[in-house]
This record gives structure tokens, sequence and C-alpha cells, in this order.
């Protein structure tokens, strides 16, 4: 985005390139629910000594998984809003160029 003298210009591939790295970095949840669930279900992820551990911990388990799908929503609603303000800006930009291209009569840029 750049200031302009009454506005601003956006670049959509730009929004568009920041939703893929938001989109990149809720995918990275899937890891780390992963190894949550391997934790939570295993009696040996902590050792013999600690064998008791996991099943004091699945609570937690649970509570971080809730917390991780609710990270993961927001980052999705994040993700298709970016695509949305990408897609507006877009359409703009046609719309303007339609509307300036009909007031000019037909003229294309190789009549120009």
């Amino acid at each position: 985005m750049s200031a302009v003298t009454d506005g601003f210009a956006v670049d959509a591939e730009q929004i568009r390139a920041h939703a893929r790295n938001v989109d990149a970095l809720r995918g990275r949840f899937d890891a780390v629910k992963t190894a949550s669930a391997h934790i939570a279900q295993d009696d040996s992820a902590y050792g013999l000594l600690c064998s008791w551990m996991p099943a004091i911990l699945e609570g937690r388990h649970k509570r971080q998984d809730e917390l991780i799908a609710y990270v993961e929503e927001n980052l999705s609603l994040v993700v298709q809003g970016l695509h949305r303000t990408a897609d507006a800006y877009d359409n703009v930009d046609t719309d303007a160029d339609a509307t300036i291209r009909k007031a000019g009569g037909g003229l294309t840029r190789s009549a120009q």
C-alpha cells in the first residue's frame, strides 16, 4: 500500500500473499495438535518414572486443543477476510476502468 494525493494505492496481490502466509501459519497448528494427541494418549511419553503424568495432563491437552481450534478458526476468518478485501479492490479497479472506458466512448489503450 502506498500513499497517493487523495487516498492510497493497494496491491491486491500483496494482500493475497499475506493471506497465504497467515494460512501457512494456521497450517502449522496441525503439527501441534498431532504432537499433543500422541502425548495425551501415550502412557510412556514421559518415561516409566513419570508414566502417571499423561493421565493428569490429559485435561490440559484437551483445553490446549480447544484453544488451538479457536486460534485456527480465527486465522481462517482472517484469511477469508483478506481474500474478500483483495477481491473487492480488484473489483473496484475493474469497475472504475469500465466506467472510464465507457465515458471515453469505448476507446481502448491501443487507440489512445
